[in-house]
Order: structure tokens, then sequence, then C-alpha cells
């Protein structure tokens, strides 16, 4: 089995896009963010992962040295193949999507895992989750066949930012009048896998579609009832693929969870300890930097704590399952004061 994750970095041809925890960053701080979070996570998954073969597709051609740390040294040194991918395919027209335009890259490695010579099995996962655990199950899943999905759907008509999930049908009804559905089941992005004859299957729906949809609108994208566009994100695109599929889908829930642990708004549940995966779009800035030095250390307790204690050891910097108990966590969030000086400053010089 495959298991992987993308790094997509922003490029003179490709103009950066907003992304909601990072919007602070500069482009070279987002650079170094990302890279923390992808050894952090190949770090847990090779931990918990070992028989696994592990991948990076990234088009980052840069310098990826940090105060004399080479990051695609360390991960090589971990058994990480490393990709170099163009980003062409999948990228957006100028204009068209405000945010998290380097998401679409995930598309580009679906594609990529669709192909002849791809693994038989793959796992793809964006790079800020963390592995806590093997999971048997979870390979055995793919190697039956089966496509896994991440269905994190509520109420057809509960709004979230002004749009529900009968607002994105209807979208995808006036673009596709024989749509199969009037309330698309909501997938999130952070997880799929599945066989390579699966992600053919979603490569067959997706590929048509994008086109199509282009094509269509060649100088304003669609737009749903709250005004984001159909581009603003990757997970429009794949949602609306992953609807109009034949192939039956397996849920994830029992594998990963969407965890919010910002300290404005934290979802934590006590039961996130007994998950294999976690995935935790907060602490980009907070505990995976923090988390990520004591990768890099191979003399570190991360290295040398047992494996069934990693989740609660990791949960410390991560604040899973409560997020001030350990003076892991506050060093974690102690590192938005320097994203706050930053922007003070910023704020004076205007």
């Amino acid at each position: 089995m495959d298991i992987i994750t993308s790094l997509c970095v922003d490029d003179e041809r490709h103009p950066a896009s907003y992304y909601d925890q990072l919007q602070d960053a500069s482009a070279d701080q987002r650079r170094r963010i990302y890279w923390q979070c992808v050894t952090v996570f190949f770090a847990t998954s090779t931990r918990c992962n070992p028989a696994a073969h592990h991948v990076l597709y990234t088009n980052d051609r840069g310098s990826t040295t940090w105060n004399g740390v080479d990051f695609q040294q360390f991960l090589r040194g971990l058994g990480v193949e490393i990709r170099q991918m163009p980003f062409d395919n999948f990228q957006p027209p100028a204009g068209f999507s405000e945010r998290f335009r380097n998401g679409f890259y995930k598309l580009e490695v679906m594609q990529q895992l669709a192909r002849p010579e791809a693994a038989d099995y793959s796992l793809l996962l964006d790079s800020d989750c963390v592995w806590t655990r093997p999971e048997p199950a979870l390979e055995a899943t793919l190697r039956s066949g089966q496509l896994l999905l991440f269905d994190i759907s509520g109420d057809p008509d509960t709004e979230v930012l002004g749009m529900s999930r009968r607002h994105i049908g209807n979208l995808y009804r006036e673009l596709f009048p024989d749509y199969p559905t009037d309330v698309p089941v909501y997938f999130g992005g952070e997880l799929v896998g599945g066989s390579r004859a699966c992600f053919a299957d979603i490569m067959a729906k997706l590929e048509p579609m994008w086109q199509q949809v282009v094509a269509a609108h060649p100088e304003q994208p669609p737009r749903f009832a709250n005004g984001e566009s159909i581009f603003d994100g990757d997970e429009y695109m794949t949602i609306l693929a992953y609807n109009c599929l034949d192939r039956p889908w397996t849920d994830a829930h029992s594998f990963i969870r969407r965890i919010w642990t910002a300290y404005r708004y934290s979802d934590v549940r006590p039961t996130d300890l007994q998950l294999p995966i976690w995935h935790l779009p907060s602490e980009k800035l907070q505990g995976l930097p923090v988390l990520s030095r004591q990768v890099l250390n191979p003399r570190s307790r991360f290295w040398q704590v047992p494996l069934p204690e990693l989740g609660r050891y990791m949960g410390r910097y991560l604040g899973v399952p409560r997020s001030l108990v350990h003076p892991q966590r506050l060093l974690s969030l102690s590192t938005k004061l320097s994203t706050a000086w930053r922007l003070t400053k910023r704020l004076l010089k205007t």
C-alpha cells in the first residue's frame, strides 16, 4: 500500500490565494510550515505503518533547508520517495480561485494514482494529518477493493457560511441538468483511498466534468448562492464527481476526524484518542511546527515513546484530548505570539 501526501507551493505562474490558517504568513514561511507538516505526517506514518511505501508529491523545487536541516534529505532518510510533479492539469483559470488554490494539486496526484503503473492500493491524505497508531482494518478495507471516502455531511438545509448542501446541489444541477442528486453528500477532501481501479473511476468522472465547467465558463467561474466560486477549494470539484460514481464507497469515520483545536473554537473529544488519524487544520501554526522539532531530533522522545502511547504523547502538543493541560501545549500555542508580532509590526508600518 502507498501512503501519500502532497505539498504544492505558489509560484510566478500560480499566484497565491487565501489560506485561512496562514493568511499572515509570507510565501517562504508558508513553504516552511508545509514542510514541517509533511515531516510530522511521514514520521508518524512510518512509525505506525512501517511496511507501507510512502510517497510525497510536490512542485516545490526550492531549497528546503532551514536552520541547517534539509527536510527532503530527512524524509528520504525515513524511506519517503519524493516525486517532483508540475501543477498543470487542474490549475484553476486565473482569477477563478480565491481560496486554497494549492489544494487542486491533489487532483493531479489522484490522476497519477489512476495510471496503470500506480500502486495497487493507495491512501491520499492532507499533510496536516497525523497517525496515532496502526490500523490494520484500514488497509484491509482498501485491499478489499472498497473506495474509502470521508462523509462529513450535515443536514441538507443547514447553512454553513451561507451555504447548505441543497445550495451546492442547485449549482451542480445548473451545470449538469442530469446530475443524479439534489442534495449531494459532502465528502471531506482530507482523505481518499482505494485501488488503482477506484482512482480510475474517479478520474473518469472528474476529468470531463472539469473540462466541461472550464470550457463553458471562460470568463467567470460558476458561483454558489453565497458568492463562492466552485474553484474556491478542491472539495467542490471532488464532491461533484464523487456523487456521480457508480462504485459503492465506505465511510472513513472510524479512521479519521477533522478536529478543530483553535483557542477560539475547539471540538476536541476524549474519544479522538481512539482514532488512528487526526486531521488538524488549526495546528499548522501551533502544534505541528513545535512537534516537527521533536521529529527532526533522532534522540527525542518522539522516537522512543512506545507505539501504544504515541497518540497521548502527540496530543500534548496538538491539543488532543484537552487543549491547555500540558506544558508542551502552551509551547505550541506560544507560536501564535510570533505571528501576532509580525502582524502588529506590519500594521504599525502602514
